[in-house]
């Protein structure tokens, strides 16, 4: 990263126009719904340009309302890149130290975490950076994080998704409000672009660290933002396209929340379990009614419920368990991810079950969905 430099204003040196920009931030009219509970948050700071502007203006800015929640700044340090994180982490922590706000920091490590990953780094760092600020989170008794992704980060997350073939749960992307691995994850800037976002750094005299990897077409997102974006600006008669997209996303978004409602209800019902060992079940028959529009819906949360992880299963997993659910006969065994086995009894329930290690047999598994019909099925209620 290299570091842009300027000046932090005092507040009887603010403009106007950026009195107006901390109106339209806090004025919100979902805001305070968004924060609803929060006594105290705490807030992602990268040390770019758009987690220092929230920063600003959460916790210096001007008008700042007497409901506001308390705000803790997080830092995590990736262990890659060197001097250029040591100096990411420093700017982050010289703006907290400015607005006299708590600054916590944790450090992973990088080259172990790039070893270990097998498949994507990126991936990888995400769940550890996500731990790192639950910890903060648990430690600082805050009630949510804060995250300053902004719509242009919808509109790129969107196309990404869009060419990687996913369906309406991957093109909702992300909402203003989410719930990720435990914690209730608000993002307040989800509606402004982010010239809007640097435009108000400039005016507030805020500064901050470029990344350098960010231009790097290796990546994606970075083709996605300098060369996709820009070109459908020029082709298309729907600009801004980055707002047209993320506009689609939200609308997305709102419906995938409103299908995963019903969803819960229906996997609330027809959910059952067995302990010593854990197997989660649902009747094959409320995978097959209404169509089997709803079994992807009711097979993910089941994955989700015996792994007790709230990362989506990848979809050909789902597939792979629709075509069993459909088609498997009774005392049929499917191996599937993480080393979940699921079972169709022959009352034809479909179990899951997480193997502790790999090396159980079939017989042993065998035995263990067989006792299933020997103890009671606890209900949602229980």
């Amino acid at each position: 990263m290299k570091n842009s430099k300027r000046t932090i204003l005092p507040p009887n040196r603010i403009s106007p126009v950026l009195r107006e920009i901390t109106i339209r931030f806090w004025e919100q009219p979902e805001l305070r719904v968004w924060l609803q509970g929060c006594r105290r948050v705490v807030l992602g700071v990268s040390g770019g340009a758009d987690s220092m502007v929230l920063l600003w203006l959460m916790a210096g800015a001007p008008g700042r309302p007497a409901w506001a929640p308390e705000v803790v700044a997080a830092h995590v340090h990736h262990g890659l890149r060197g001097a250029d994180a040591d100096a990411d982490q420093a700017a982050a922590a010289k703006l907290a130290a400015a607005l006299g706000v708590p600054f916590r920091t944790r450090r992973l490590n990088g080259e172990r975490l790039r070893r270990a990953a097998g498949g994507s780094l990126e991936n990888a760092l995400r769940k550890a950076r996500f731990a790192a600020l639950r910890d903060i989170l648990r430690r600082s008794r805050s009630q949510a994080l804060i995250l300053a992704h902004h719509q242009d980060d919808l509109a790129e997350t969107f196309l990404m998704r869009l060419l990687r073939g996913s369906g309406l749960t991957g093109l909702g992307a992300f909402g203003p409000v989410a719930e990720i691995e435990g914690m209730r994850v608000v993002r307040p800037l989800i509606s402004w672009t982010r010239a809007e976002i640097r435009e108000t750094a400039r005016l507030a005299g805020i500064s901050w660290r470029e990344d350098a990897s960010n231009r790097d077409p290796a990546f994606l997102r970075n083709r996605i933002r300098h060369r996709v974006l820009p070109y459908l600006e020029r082709a298309t008669d729907h600009a801004p396209v980055a707002q047209t997209l993320a506009r689609t996303a939200r609308l997305l978004e709102r419906e995938q929340r409103a299908l995963n409602a019903y969803a819960d209800l229906l996997y609330r019902k027809a959910r059952q379990e067995r302990l010593r060992p854990r197997r989660v079940g649902l009747p094959r028959r409320a995978l097959l009614q209404e169509d089997a529009v709803f079994a992807p819906y009711l097979l993910r949360r089941l994955l989700a419920d015996i792994l007790k992880s709230c990362y989506p299963p990848p979809e050909d997993r789902i597939r792979e368990l629709e075509e069993f659910s459909r088609s498997g006969r009774p005392g049929g065994l499917l191996q599937t991810a993480h080393n979940v086995v699921v079972w169709m009894s022959p009352e034809e329930i479909l179990w899951a079950y997480a193997k502790p290690r790999r090396d159980i047999s079939r017989a042993q598994l065998l035995q263990i969905f067989k006792k299933s019909a020997e103890k009671k099925v606890l209900s949602a209620e229980d």
